[in-house]
């Protein structure tokens, strides 16, 4: 068997379109009369688009200037100052701030050929945020090479999928120049939410795909021997191994091989080589609210504080644990009584509560967890030599940080500051480059609970009314005015109207 290696064929250095894209040529193309509403609605829209690719371009422009190089470790701190101040102005996340800032100093400085036709309005906004996803990876002299190409095209007559076609082909032909990377390079294990807040999520596993393919080997192996124990142990009624729930010996059969797989990995003990891990600092918390515990409504438990849980699974996780711990709280403000200021540290209980009441860092834009890797701080600086002088450690001059904010806060890159109403004000920057307010999250109780909590009250109160009337005759008198009131049908606010202006209130 003879085998051949064909070479990559050079992009076109050519894309043109077979006649050039106007409002004319679109109406011709879409077969619709000039002055007809519908086209006076396709030439508005094709305006639109153009001007929303130099609306973006814009955009990237003001962006740009906030870009620091990675490569110097020394400026991590201002550029997560950065990417901090555009996080609170864009209301997003730092992670996804740091992300712009990257696509505009790319858009703007390493291929600025490109980012003139997205400036003329000829490059539609999406091609080019694909454009810049897809030269990511490549060296900042093939990025040229591409900018080069791509802004010769015909951007302003194209169709998209002659674009993307012509873009894979560039991309292509510019990483077959350079190695790959090695596959062993890309190992890591990742959690992945499935998106849909179903309580369910995704351990995902890359490396190399031998080592992918022997682990996947072992692990069928290994359920398929146990599955194997399983059905002769219960052929001679000897102990069945591996089951772990007792469900084999209650239904009379073996597990599946993808319970046994999923049991196999979560259940058995991880080996470290004679590592120790150390146990976990904190316990995870799943707040269940009350009414959901006890069946009367479906408002979804947290797990850690983050990850919605629905009620079914909230309920089931309660049946099987021996302990369940109350969350006490103020019924005004939510919180712990405060602790002398002259202690430093806070207490066990004020530390459970700031990881309820903070499940994510506090710094605005961060979506880091508060149960690992993160630390309390003091809002206002606990003064060690005069503690009576400021700084309490009280809940209200408390919240949780990410490890490295907390450092950026000790460098005054950021500085919060707790207003009376319990919301903090954080300025970014010294000069200050943003400054933004965060309202307090006081207590555990959602909105959906306060209102099933009032729905309740109000029907309770409704129905002592109506005991109430039947006792003193009311409800006698007004049958016989107005007829037969059926309360499942008459809106119940509508009939106490009535009453409250026909009557008299029988109390």
């Amino acid at each position: 068997m003879e085998m051949m290696t064909v070479a990559a064929p050079r992009p076109s250095s050519r894309v043109r379109a077979r006649s050039p894209l106007t409002a004319e040529s679109l109406l011709s193309r879409g077969d619709l009369e000039a002055g007809s509403a519908d086209a006076a609605a396709i030439t508005r829209m094709m305006e639109r688009e153009r001007e929303e690719s130099r609306r973006h371009a814009r955009h990237l422009l003001d962006l740009a200037p906030f870009w620091i190089d990675h490569e110097d470790p020394d400026l991590a701190d201002d550029r997560e100052e950065r990417s901090l101040a555009i996080a609170i102005a864009l209301r997003t996340t730092t992670a996804a701030a740091a992300s712009r800032i990257r696509e505009a100093h790319r858009a703007f400085t390493e291929m600025p050929r490109t980012f003139e036709r997205l400036s003329a309005g000829d490059m539609p906004k999406d091609w080019h945020r694909r454009m810049l996803r897809a030269v990511g990876d490549l060296t900042p002299f093939q990025r040229e090479e591409v900018d080069r190409r791509i802004a010769a095209w015909d951007l302003a007559s194209i169709p998209a999928d002659r674009f993307r076609d012509e873009l894979r082909q560039v991309i292509a032909w510019c990483e077959r120049q350079e190695p790959r990377q090695c596959p062993e390079h890309s190992r890591d294990v990742t959690v992945e939410s499935s998106g849909r807040d179903d309580g369910v999520a995704s351990l995902r596993i890359t490396g190399p795909i031998p080592e992918i393919l022997s682990l996947a080997r072992r692990l069928d192996a290994a359920s398929r021997a146990v599955q194997t124990q399983q059905r002769h142990a219960l052929e001679q009624g000897a102990p069945i191994p591996f089951d772990l729930d007792g469900d084999v010996a209650r239904d009379g059969t073996t597990m599946s091989q993808a319970a046994l797989r999923y049991a196999i990995i979560h259940r058995t003990l991880l080996d470290t080589a004679g590592v120790e891990v150390p146990a976990p600092r904190h316990r995870v918390n799943v707040v269940i609210p009350v009414l959901t515990l006890m069946g009367l409504d479906d408002t979804p438990a947290t797990y850690d504080g983050i990850t919605p849980l629905p009620a079914a699974m909230s309920r089931a996780l309660a049946e099987t644990e021996p302990v369940w711990h109350r969350v006490f709280t103020d019924p005004l403000t939510g919180r712990f009584l405060e602790l002398p200021a002259q202690r430093y540290r806070p207490s066990p209980e004020m530390v459970e509560h700031l990881r309820l009441t903070t499940p994510r860092c506090a710094v605005p834009g961060c979506t880091k967890g508060t149960t690992d890797g993160a630390e309390n701080d003091h809002i206002e600086e606990f003064d060690h030599e005069h503690p009576e002088r400021g700084g309490p450690t009280s809940l209200d001059n408390l919240h949780r940080l990410h490890w490295g904010h907390h450092d950026f806060k000790t460098a005054r890159r950021i500085d919060p500051v707790r207003e009376p109403d319990g919301s903090t004000t954080w300025t970014v920057g010294s000069p200050p480059l943003v400054r933004t307010t965060v309202p307090p999250r006081l207590d555990l109780a959602t909105p959906r609970i306060a209102a099933a909590m009032t729905e309740s009250w109000e029907h309770y109160r409704w129905l002592s009314m109506m005991e109430e009337m039947e006792r003193c005759g009311e409800a006698a008198r007004i049958m016989q005015e107005w007829g037969p009131v059926d309360l499942e049908i008459e809106d119940p606010e509508e009939f106490d109207h009535r009453a409250r202006w026909d009557i008299d209130p029988p109390f």
